[in-house]
């Protein structure tokens, strides 16, 4: 038994130092991945944060699927290292621009039966907005966070999709007075 061990160690390190220096390279094909994934689920909303409050906001059913499609790929591609961090905090934007799609379907499919209690009107339309702004500012803070971490551990993450300033500044409406 110990003839065996003293053959194989060779063996086992070199399988060792072979996985190792795999790892190394993973870092961009992980970049790759979560910058592909991720960023295709931001530009699904991309419409949605040119609106105000005064606008009609209206259910895409088409995005909202790619949307939550998407949103569980990139949860599952999630490193167990130092940028997970980072890839919570994408994904926890994510969820909240597919919870606000939700909402907005909940409130069109409740207007369709004619429970109007539960109807899209103005009121609402500065919440679900300020969600979709909310969850684009926390995914695309914690996408340049981990840009330069990963650039740090030598791995080239892309350009971030381009999302002007201006349309994450929520644009609600002055309430009426009662």
């Amino acid at each position: 038994m110990v003839r065996l061990t003293r053959r194989l160690a060779p063996i086992f390190t070199i399988a060792a130092s072979l996985s190792c220096r795999q790892s190394e390279g993973s870092y961009q094909g992980y970049a790759d991945r979560t910058a592909a994934i991720g960023d295709s689920a931001l530009a699904t909303v991309t419409s949605y944060l040119t609106l105000d409050s005064t606008s009609a906001v209206r259910y895409d059913s088409s995005a909202a699927r790619n949307l939550e499609r998407l949103a569980t790929r990139f949860g599952g591609i999630m490193r167990p290292d130092t940028v997970s961090v980072f890839h919570r905090q994408m994904l926890e934007g994510l969820d909240s621009l597919v919870l606000a799609m939700r909402v907005l379907h909940d409130r069109e499919v409740s207007c369709t039966q004619e429970r109007t209690i539960d109807c899209v009107d103005t009121r609402d339309f500065g919440h679900v907005l300020g969600s979709i702004h909310s969850g684009v500012r926390v995914y695309l803070d914690a996408r340049r966070r981990m840009r330069e971490t990963l650039r740090a551990l030598g791995a080239a993450f892309p350009d971030p999709p381009p999302v002007s300033p201006s349309a994450l500044t929520s644009r609600v409406s002055p309430r009426p007075s009662p």
